[in-house]
């Protein structure tokens, strides 16, 4: 077990995750589903397919003796999760990265970090390990809370500076924030899921026998939760595609597919990582658990700075973005408490 390289990890990919969606801003000339479909079948279909195929030499063997309610079971837990991550997508377009990476982070925090917790190892909040953990978890809904304050004042600014008797604008940045906390409630039922018994189930017939390392086989476990995943987020954009007639938009600059390659690579790459330490081998009994809190650390973060450095929070007062830094600051000292809880537990 090597719990400092597994939070290292977590930690990295978070901050991957929380980057992936800034190069969307460079494709101007195309709409959100121009970018999504595309973006949906690399990062969550061909990627994890390759990743899972890699990592594993007998492949076929493990899910063949993986019991098929499992696989059926990691497939609905993917639709479920990955609408989430849909409806986090839609909201980008209407609130930015920072923001809707903040209120994203805030309800996938309760379902993801806490609820594995209490549901199947609740003793271990008692421990001495358990108890900076249990420290780490408020300070990280202090910090969410704290970001949501971040989030409040720009919505107050913007609607001051909203033409008097103009609701639109302001309805569309409210429906934004509403659609990013319904989808990290969805996202977080990934961790939850993937704490269950199938999922061990799964990964298990991974080393068994499909010749999968320990940390490897989350690769095995996640490619059926990432293609149960691909199907509402590209319904949901081929749908799009067709009822605005956006498709036409395809004959435009062609670099923009290197975007699209860029934000699935950085994608498929950061959920491989929390993958990874979330084994057993990496952080331990409660490594989804752990992961994910360590995982959205990294992810608030970079998001934030990413979001501050495109101009997201340009015009609109120091005093919102005076929120903003400290819950990002608080959301760093609450990783670090739960990666050490955890570390005092292993």
């Amino acid at each position: 077990m090597n719990v400092i390289l597994g939070a290292l990890i977590a930690v990295i990919g978070g901050v991957t995750n929380g980057l992936f969606a800034l190069p969307m801003k460079m494709a101007r000339k195309w709409s959100w589903e121009n970018i999504w479909l595309p973006f949906s079948v690399l990062a969550l279909a061909v990627f994890p397919c390759v990743a899972a195929c890699l990592s594993t030499p007998h492949l076929e063997a493990a899910y063949r003796h993986a019991e098929p309610s499992n696989l059926l079971i990691a497939f609905l837990c993917g639709i479920a999760a990955y609408t989430g991550s849909l409806l986090f997508g839609i909201s980008l377009g209407l609130i930015g990265n920072a923001l809707a990476f903040s209120l994203l982070v805030g309800s996938m925090s309760a379902v993801g970090v806490l609820s594995p917790i209490l549901a199947f190892h609740p003793g271990m909040l008692l421990t001495p390990g358990g108890r900076w953990i249990d420290l780490g978890i408020l300070l990280l809904f202090a910090a969410l809370a704290v970001c949501a304050r971040a989030g409040a004042q720009k919505v107050r600014v913007t609607a001051e500076r909203l033409p008097q008797g103009s609701g639109d604008g302001l309805d569309v940045f409210i429906r934004g924030m509403l659609l990013a906390v319904a989808g990290g409630v969805l996202s977080g039922f990934l961790p939850l899921g993937m704490s269950m018994a199938w999922a061990r189930n799964i990964s298990g017939a991974a080393v068994q026998f499909g010749g999968a390392g320990q940390t490897a086989a989350q690769n095995v476990l996640l490619l059926p939760i990432l293609i149960g995943g691909a199907l509402p987020n590209c319904l949901y954009a081929a749908w799009l595609l067709n009822k605005n007639k956006t498709y036409r938009s395809y004959k435009g600059p062609g670099w923009y597919w290197l975007i699209i390659l860029l934000m699935a690579v950085m994608y498929s790459g950061s959920v491989a990582l929390w993958g990874m330490s979330s084994s057993r081998g990496m952080l331990g009994t409660l490594g989804p658990s752990i992961g994910w809190a360590l995982f959205i650390g990294g992810l608030v973060v970079s998001s934030n700075v990413g979001g501050v450095a495109t101009g997201e929070w340009r015009g609109t007062g120091s005093k919102p973005l005076a929120w903003m830094v400290g819950g990002v600051s608080l959301m760093v000292v609450a990783v670090v408490l739960v990666g050490y809880g955890n570390y005092l537990l292993n």
